[in-house]
Protein backbone atom coordinates (compact mmCIF):
# COMPACT_ATOMS: atom_id res chain seq x y z
CA UNK A 1 0.00 0.00 0.00
CA UNK A 2 1.57 3.34 -0.95
CA UNK A 3 0.46 6.81 0.30
CA UNK A 4 -2.34 7.49 -2.27
CA UNK A 5 -5.89 7.30 -0.84
CA UNK A 6 -8.85 7.00 -3.26
CA UNK A 7 -11.16 9.78 -3.29
CA UNK A 8 -13.62 9.79 -0.46
CA UNK A 9 -11.84 7.09 1.69
CA UNK A 10 -11.29 8.40 5.19
CA UNK A 11 -9.09 6.71 8.50
CA UNK A 12 -11.80 7.03 11.77
CA UNK A 13 -10.24 6.20 14.81
CA UNK A 14 -12.59 5.15 18.03
CA UNK A 15 -11.14 4.88 21.40
CA UNK A 16 -12.76 3.55 24.29
CA UNK A 17 -12.20 2.23 27.72
CA UNK A 18 -12.70 -1.38 28.74
CA UNK A 19 -12.21 -3.42 31.80
CA UNK A 20 -11.46 -7.26 32.10
CA UNK A 21 -12.41 -7.06 28.12
CA UNK A 22 -15.75 -5.40 28.55
CA UNK A 23 -16.41 -1.61 27.54
CA UNK A 24 -16.74 0.50 30.09
CA UNK A 25 -17.11 3.86 28.32
CA UNK A 26 -16.56 5.73 24.87
CA UNK A 27 -17.76 8.04 22.99
CA UNK A 28 -21.48 7.41 23.18
CA UNK A 29 -21.19 6.75 27.13
CA UNK A 30 -19.24 9.79 27.57
CA UNK A 31 -21.67 12.23 26.04
CA UNK A 32 -24.45 10.60 27.64
CA UNK A 33 -22.41 11.26 31.57
CA UNK A 34 -21.40 14.39 30.42
CA UNK A 35 -24.77 15.57 29.73
CA UNK A 36 -26.32 14.11 32.58
CA UNK A 37 -23.96 16.23 34.92
CA UNK A 38 -24.34 19.00 33.17
CA UNK A 39 -27.93 18.89 33.08
CA UNK A 40 -28.15 17.75 35.97
CA UNK A 41 -30.97 14.97 35.15
CA UNK A 42 -30.75 11.95 33.28
CA UNK A 43 -34.27 12.53 31.59
CA UNK A 44 -32.56 15.56 29.61
CA UNK A 45 -29.70 13.96 28.76
CA UNK A 46 -31.16 10.85 27.03
CA UNK A 47 -33.81 13.32 25.32
CA UNK A 48 -30.72 15.60 24.13
CA UNK A 49 -28.92 12.16 22.57
CA UNK A 50 -32.01 11.45 21.10
CA UNK A 51 -32.49 8.20 23.00
CA UNK A 52 -34.90 6.69 25.91
CA UNK A 53 -34.85 7.26 29.62
CA UNK A 54 -34.38 3.46 29.45
CA UNK A 55 -31.70 2.70 27.42
CA UNK A 56 -29.88 5.61 28.96
CA UNK A 57 -30.46 3.91 32.71
CA UNK A 58 -29.78 0.72 30.84
CA UNK A 59 -25.66 2.53 29.84
CA UNK A 60 -25.57 3.81 33.09
CA UNK A 61 -26.10 0.26 34.89
CA UNK A 62 -24.03 -1.32 32.60
CA UNK A 63 -20.82 0.68 33.39
CA UNK A 64 -21.72 1.00 37.02
CA UNK A 65 -21.86 -3.13 36.64
CA UNK A 66 -17.89 -2.90 34.67
CA UNK A 67 -16.31 -1.34 37.35
CA UNK A 68 -18.39 -2.22 40.47
CA UNK A 69 -19.47 1.74 41.60
CA UNK A 70 -21.74 4.09 41.42
CA UNK A 71 -20.97 6.67 38.30
CA UNK A 72 -24.09 8.93 39.07
CA UNK A 73 -25.98 9.45 42.43
CA UNK A 74 -29.52 10.01 42.20
CA UNK A 75 -32.27 12.53 44.26
CA UNK A 76 -35.43 11.72 43.79
CA UNK A 77 -37.54 14.70 43.24
CA UNK A 78 -40.98 16.19 44.87
CA UNK A 79 -42.35 19.53 43.74
CA UNK A 80 -38.85 20.47 42.58
CA UNK A 81 -38.12 17.46 40.55
CA UNK A 82 -35.41 15.02 40.93
CA UNK A 83 -31.54 15.21 40.16
CA UNK A 84 -28.70 13.09 38.95
CA UNK A 85 -25.21 13.82 39.18
CA UNK A 86 -21.82 12.14 38.39
CA UNK A 87 -19.98 11.31 41.66
CA UNK A 88 -16.92 11.84 42.28
CA UNK A 89 -15.68 8.08 40.78
CA UNK A 90 -17.97 9.07 37.51
CA UNK A 91 -16.37 12.33 36.90
CA UNK A 92 -12.95 10.48 37.54
CA UNK A 93 -13.92 7.73 34.67
CA UNK A 94 -15.13 10.74 32.35
CA UNK A 95 -11.80 12.91 33.11
CA UNK A 96 -9.45 9.23 32.24
CA UNK A 97 -11.77 8.75 28.90
CA UNK A 98 -11.16 12.74 28.22
CA UNK A 99 -7.43 12.29 28.93
CA UNK A 100 -7.38 8.97 26.85
CA UNK A 101 -8.74 11.09 23.85
CA UNK A 102 -6.35 14.14 24.40
CA UNK A 103 -3.59 11.35 23.99
CA UNK A 104 -4.37 10.85 20.61
CA UNK A 105 -4.72 14.37 19.75
CA UNK A 106 -8.56 13.76 18.88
Amino acid sequence: MGDKREVGEQVRVKIWLERNGIPVVGEGRAALLRLIDERGSLKRAAAELGMSYRHAWGLVRKIEGALGIKVVSTRRGGASGGETRLTPDGRALLQEYDRAVGNFGL
